[in-house]
């Protein structure tokens, strides 16, 4: 059963098979979407699928961050 605060996104990322792991779950906004970005990149996704994917992120707080990362690739906080 998932934990009462955990973020849950319904219906997957948009990108499943893209992978980021990141130590934190609020690292900061740069590294955390220079990380997701490179992963799209690598995995060849479009540019104005990664500039899209900015604009979202950073349209809001750290929660929204996390929200949106979730949304486009799947992430892995440790």
């Amino acid at each position: 059963m998932a934990k009462a605060n955990a973020i849950l996104i319904a219906h997957g990322p948009n990108y499943p098979l893209v992978e980021v792991t990141m130590m934190s779950a609020y690292g900061g906004f740069h590294p955390t979407v220079i990380a997701v970005q490179a992963a799209m990149c690598q995995a060849g996704i479009p540019l104005q699928e990664l500039s899209t994917f900015e604009e979202g992120a950073a349209d809001g707080d750290e929660d929204n961050l996390l929200r949106t990362c979730q949304r486009w690739v799947d992430v892995d906080v440790r």
